[in-house]
């Protein structure tokens, strides 16, 4: 991992969109597309920095090449992934996993929960975070909350 650069934009971007549920781009054809996903991305990278002001924003990288990207914010009552993503042919290659452990291990070094939400339609994620050790602690129809205790 590295710290997030602005040479990192057009690598976010594409990420951000790789990101969307397949569903949900389907929904919106042409130009309007390509407008609605830089107003989304504008607004979450905003949303973001304002919202979690001392937050790292890091580029995921193998092999020298970004495959990734991680949001963290650690404060004096837990260690939150504020937002992770992996571009589609680096998932389930073990990536995610590495850097889930590692955050874990620096949460459980500061004997803090690691906590996070996840979109109730990413099964995926869900299953991974599940498989980690994390548990449900609230939710709604859109998203859980999950957390992980050292």
């Amino acid at each position: 991992m590295r710290p997030e650069t602005p040479a990192d934009s057009d690598f976010r971007y594409q990420l951000f969109c790789d990101s969307r549920p397949s569903e949900w781009s389907a929904m919106v054809l042409g130009p309007m597309r390509e407008i609605l996903m830089r107003q989304q991305f504008h607004a979450q990278t905003v949303g973001y920095r304002s919202q979690f002001e001392h937050a790292r924003f890091d580029i995921i990288e193998h092999d020298k090449r970004p495959i990734g990207r991680i949001v963290i914010d650690i404060t004096a009552s837990a260690v939150r992934l504020v937002d992770q993503a992996i571009v589609p042919q680096e998932r389930s290659h073990g990536f995610g996993t590495a850097v889930m452990r590692y955050w874990m291990d620096k949460a459980a070094a500061r004997n803090l929960p690691m906590r996070l939400m996840v979109a109730s339609t990413n099964h995926r994620a869900r299953q991974l975070y599940l498989r980690l050790g994390f548990r449900p602690i609230h939710g709604d129809l859109q998203n859980t909350e999950m957390e992980w205790r050292p």
